[in-house]
């Protein structure tokens, strides 16, 4: 529980004072030591109930004999006052009183009257105030300067008079009955008048007197005004939005002596008059309006010269605070300072150049504030203002004197007595500039620089939440942070440090930042706290680059301490960097680019390979030195891009990013609206897949190979081997990101560049990857990398082949038992992760497994090994039209699904399958397949319906098969000696050729067509089998092929009927080759009867092929004589 305690600061003589009930604490505030000479007294007399209210105290100058100031102590309960000459004899002496008149009870205090208020106005003496409006002289030393204390009551008070001498003066005086509580009672600046001050009263509600004391008790009032009313029509005239506000809001809170460096005469004679400034308010429910009022007492006569509102504070007074709020206008009054219990205001109070809006604003009391903040203390740790003074400069230097026992401040300032915080120091160091035209302004960016640099330190009192009437845009706050983070990360501002402790120090302001914005529950937009997040990002990068370069030249050798790092500075563009500058000692131009040049990082990374790449084409150097600089580079970038990545991941939540989805450090989605990532720039994940080829490649040349002059050592070979995986994954995850947000974009460059860098990334993983496994013997990495990014055929293939890889090693002649468990041990690992793999990917893992086993030829063991996932199986057999020719046996052994297994087998042949035999098979097969699901409709024995169109078709096609195979057979003696396609083709056309075709190309050309395919057993549909059938040379060298001759034209018939033609393309079709059947025969030879009997020209008909074709329809009964009389 904290300790109700207040005090007060007493600048003079540089000491402070807190009290307690029970003791009083008095110590040199001022002096620059850790622990400096404390005095505590226990004091007499206290009160007995906590309830009551704290002692009041004020320190006394001190006497001739002593350095240290006297301590004066009132309990305002009982009015006992105690008086200690000197703090540190009082405190050696144990609080005995040793003479006496050093304490004594006020006389004639009232019942239920307190002490609210002592006032130290040396060198006349102190004034007491009470809570009933009484005030009382009070002096602690008698005429000989002897300890003495005497108290006389004045009745000049704002309460009741009870007749004094001032009773008449005051009657005089003031035009109002009406009293107050006291709010303040303070003293006048020092003048040469020793034992003489100035003194003013305020009333809470208005009522001012000034008058002078005298050192002995004796008083003359100077003035006695109502201030109220006039205040009030002056603010409400200045701020015509506060008209509304009722007169009984009003208040006074405190005023003070406006100092003459502070005051401009403006008019008339100043002789007399006392010019303050007060601190008041006009109360409107749960807020204040505060203003400073400077006004000008004169007799009974009150005029307000100037009014400035407090707009950045607008919280009422807290009944409950320790003390009340406090005004200071320390010399030269361009400052002002506000002191509430848990925050100070600090204002200018100078005025500006002469202007006509100056002017305006003057004649409506309303000066332009040239700056105005607020400082809060926090309240979460019972912290609270419980004391305060303030500071006015008197040199060049802020030290304590001792020789003349006054502290020196440097500047004008207020100092706070804080509770829980100790004693804290509010200057305005540079007055020059915050009194300017161009003074700063209190914006987003100031405050978040008190935040960020002020606001973590341990045990810090101050808060740093913007408060409610000072409150920026999320606009304006997104703009500052981006702004304040890029000036953190080029250490602007920042001390000179060494670079480790520059980097952890800008690390831990970027945190500071991204937790003070979460505090604040600012809404920032997306692309803000990317570009936050990406700045802290670049610093992790950072970070890890110099530990690792670091490192690198640390086990260098004295001379030649050269290292990839410090090239990569060099080749830099001086436009890409910040140029260190030698005047200043900057010579190490790699601390510098650490220090200063972290923003441009992604620019740097790329060129890690770039150095290798020049290094390597300039071949002065052997391939060991391109192989060490390889060794660097995959350190600095892959350190650089994985510590980015994991602290993106850490931090999501931190930056407000904590419902974007990351895979591993990647966002997954949702690139639209931000800019690239500088982890995965062009250049950036364009050198990353450079650096992966020539890493392969050089690992694949120098692996297992004996070490020569100029190679590579082993340790560096199997160093760059074993973080080879780690190169690959960084490559992925960089490339990755860059395709998705190409992807994301509209531009069509951007589009068309992601799938270039898509296209070269999958080389790049599908050889890589597989080299990992086959030449370096790193299976489970590859494996590993490949499941981790889902490159799914990749994985499939290795462990395919790593399976058989076991299976050929265990059956090797003279294997030991032990190594044919190992292998079969290894073999039944790779089948649980196949297993594995389909509980984690599902489908997707199966379409890659099974396309693999069906690019391998692998039909049995995609059929029988993996039976447990028979699901998979069969929805990946039917997923596409071309897996038929294994999913019908799928359907049927596995599934017991005859009819699933004839639409396949029918779809295949009818729509897909191009090779003749295949296409007859599948076709029988899935006419047979379809047959046996079929139901009948007439007697057993007796086919299912005819309308059944897939069995239709599938006739349809099985008839023009049966077509093909008979002309292949009558071609087929004239072929049998070729020894390829093509001699096939050119003796089949020089046998069946039509010589009547020679002068008509286009029919050449389609009889040319319909024999290679015929040839090639490309199964052929109607209208090229009629080409052939009908174009055809007649030659025949045997009966059969006789008999094939004269039927070939019903054959085309046959197959015009067989074809998909609609009812005119059939009717044009038949005509056709009714035309060319009657062109075939030479009929002038027919016609020409001389010397020919009946018989012989009978015969010489028979042998037409119009007559052969007919004959054929009738035999048939295709064809009925009206219909063949029509179509003729």
């Amino acid at each position: 529980m904290a300790v109700h305690q207040h005090g007060a600061i007493n600048s003079e003589n540089g000491y402070a004072l807190t009290l307690t009930h029970t003791h009083a604490i008095v110590w040199p505030y001022a002096a620059n030591i850790q622990s400096p000479e404390t005095f505590t007294f226990a004091l007499p007399q206290p009160s007995k109930r906590a309830s009551d209210p704290l002692p009041l105290g004020s320190l006394v100058s001190h006497s001739a004999s002593s350095t240290e100031p006297g301590l004066v102590v009132v309990i305002p309960t009982s009015g006992k006052i105690t008086y200690w000459e000197s703090v540190s004899s009082a405190a050696t002496l144990d609080l005995r009183l040793q003479r006496n008149g050093v304490d004594l009870s006020i006389p004639g205090m009232m019942s239920g009257e307190t002490v609210i208020q002592i006032l130290n106005a040396e060198t006349a003496g102190f004034v007491l105030a009470f809570s009933t409006g009484r005030i009382a002289y009070m002096a602690v030393r008698d005429g000989q300067g002897r300890p003495a204390i005497s108290v006389q009551f004045l009745r000049g008070g704002s309460g009741t008079s009870n007749g004094s001498f001032f009773g008449s003066l005051r009657n005089v005086l003031s035009s109002s009955a009406w009293r107050g509580d006291i709010a303040a009672v303070r003293a006048g600046r020092h003048d040469n008048k020793v034992g003489e001050r100035s003194i003013v009263l305020a009333t809470t509600k208005g009522k001012l007197q000034s008058w002078n004391i005298h050192r002995g008790g004796h008083a003359d009032i100077s003035g006695d005004a109502e201030a109220r009313e006039e205040i009030v029509m002056a603010i409400k005239a200045a701020n015509p939005a506060l008209n509304d506000l009722l007169i009984e809001g009003f208040e006074i809170h405190d005023f003070t002596y406006i100092p003459k460096s502070g005051v401009e005469f403006q008019h008339g004679d100043q002789k007399g008059v006392t010019q303050l400034m007060l601190l008041t308010s006009l109360t409107q429910r749960h807020n204040s309006h505060y203003f400073l009022v400077s006004v000008d007492l004169k007799d009974t006569k009150l005029s307000v010269t100037d009014i400035r509102p407090i707009t950045s504070y607008t919280t009422p007074t807290s009944p409950d605070a320790t003390s009340k709020p406090r005004l200071y206008l320390p010399s030269p009054a361009l400052m002002a300072y506000v002191v509430f219990d848990r925050a100070v205001v600090v204002l200018s109070t100078a005025k500006r150049p002469e202007s006509p809006d100056n002017q305006l604003r003057s004649e409506s009391h309303l000066l332009p504030q040239p700056f105005e903040d607020v400082i809060d203390f926090r309240r979460d740790m019972n912290i609270e203002i419980v004391g305060s003074g303030m500071e006015e400069p008197h040199g060049s230097s802020q030290v304590l004197d001792a020789k003349s026992r006054r502290f020196k401040a440097k500047h004008p300032a207020a100092v706070l007595i804080v509770r829980g915080g100790g004693v804290v120091r509010v200057a305005a160091t540079d007055n020059i500039k915050l009194i300017s035209t161009e003074a700063p302004k209190i914006d987003a960016i100031s405050k978040l620089k008190q935040a960020v640099f002020f606001g973590a330190i341990k045990d810090n009192p101050l808060s740093f939440k913007v408060r409610p009437e000072l409150e920026f845009s999320a606009e304006e706050v997104a703009n500052a942070a981006i702004k304040l983070s890029g000036e953190i990360l080029e250490s602007k501002d920042l001390a000179n440090l060494a670079v480790s402790q520059s980097l952890q120090k800008r690390a831990t302001l970027l945190k500071d930042l991204a937790i003070y914005l979460k505090s604040t529950g600012v809404a920032l937009d997306r692309l803000t706290k990317w570009q936050l997040l990406g700045d802290a990002e670049k610093l992790a990068a950072a970070t890890n680059m110099w530990k690792r370069h670091d490192e690198t030249v640390r086990h260098m050798p004295d001379g030649a301490k050269t290292s990839l790092m410090s090239e990569l500075v060099e080749y830099i563009n001086e436009n890409s960097k910040n140029e260190p500058s030698k005047e200043k000692g900057e010579v190490d131009e790699v601390r510098h680019w650490f220090i200063k040049s972290v923003p441009r990082i992604q620019i740097a990374i790329p060129w890690a390979f770039q150095v290798i790449k020049y290094t390597y084409q300039d071949g002065q150097k052997d391939h060991a030195s391109v192989m060490d600089l390889l060794s660097e580079a995959d350190d600095l970038v892959m350190g650089a891009i994985q510590s980015a990545l994991d602290f993106r991941t850490s931090n999501l939540d931190l930056y407000g990013l904590g419902s974007e989805q990351l895979e591993h450090g990647i966002l997954k989605f949702g690139y639209e609206g931000l800019p690239e990532f500088w982890t995965s720039t062009f250049f950036i994940a364009e050198n990353l897949r450079k650096q992966v080829d020539l890493g392969g490649m050089l690992l694949r040349e120098y692996i297992g190979r004996p070490i020569g002059k100029g190679d590579p050592s082993a340790e560096v070979v199997d160093k760059i081997r074993l973080e080879f995986p780690d190169l690959i994954d960084t490559a992925i995850r960089s490339n990755t990101e860059r395709i998705r947000w190409g992807r994301a974009q509209h531009s069509q460059s951007d589009q068309e560049q992601a799938s270039q860098m898509e296209s070269a990334l999958g080389k790049i993983q599908d050889t890589h990857l597989s080299s990992l496994a086959v030449d370096m013997d790193l299976t489970d990495k590859a494996l590993a990398l490949a499941e981790k990014h889902e490159i799914l055929p990749v994985l499939a293939r290795l462990l395919l082949w790593d399976l058989e890889l076991r299976s050929q090693q265990s059956q090797q002649p003279g294997l030991s038992d032990e190594d044919f468990e190992s292998l079969e041990a290894r073999s039944e690992l790779m089948k649980d992760s196949v297993r594995q793999l389909f509980v984690k990917f599902g489908a997707k893992w199966a379409k890659a497994l099974f396309e693999h086993e069906i690019e391998q030829g692998l039909m049995e063991q995609l059929l029988d090994e993996w039976k447990e996932e028979q699901t998979y199986l069969t929805e990946f057999l039917r997923s596409k039209s071309e897996y038929a020719k294994v999913s019908w046996i799928n359907d049927i052994t596995r599934e017991s699904d005859l009819e699933t297994a004839s639409k396949a087998l029918l779809d295949l042949g009818l729509k897909h399958e191009s090779d003749l035999w295949s296409k007859k098979v599948e076709l029988s097969l899935g006419k047979l397949a379809l047959l046996s699901t079929q139901s009948y409709s007439k007697p057993v024995g007796i086919l299912p319906d005819e309308n059944n169109s897939e069995l239709t078709f599938a006739s349809s096609e099985l008839g023009l098969i049966n077509i093909q195979q008979q002309v292949y057979s009558f071609v087929l003696p004239s072929i049998a000696a070729a020894i390829d396609e093509n001699a096939e083709l050119q003796l089949a056309l020089e046998a069946h050729s039509n010589r009547k075709l020679r002068k008509q190309q286009m029919l050449s050309k389609l009889l040319s067509d319909s024999m290679a395919r015929l040839i090639k057993h490309e199964a052929m549909n109607a209208s090229q089998l009629v080409d052939l059938l009908t174009l055809m040379g007649t030659q025949a060298a045997t009966l059969d092929q006789e008999n094939f001759i004269n039927s070939r034209f019903f054959l085309a018939l046959q197959a015009v009927s067989y074809g998909e033609f609609s009812k005119d393309e059939q009717h044009l079709m038949q005509r056709i080759i009714w035309r060319r059947c009657m062109l075939n025969d030479n009929w002038a030879d027919v016609n020409n009867t001389t010397s020919k009997d009946e018989q012989q020209h009978e015969e010489q008909l028979r042998k037409t092929s119009l007559y052969q074709t007919l004959y054929s329809c009738f035999k048939d009964r295709k064809y009925s004589i009206s219909f063949l009389w029509n179509l003729c």
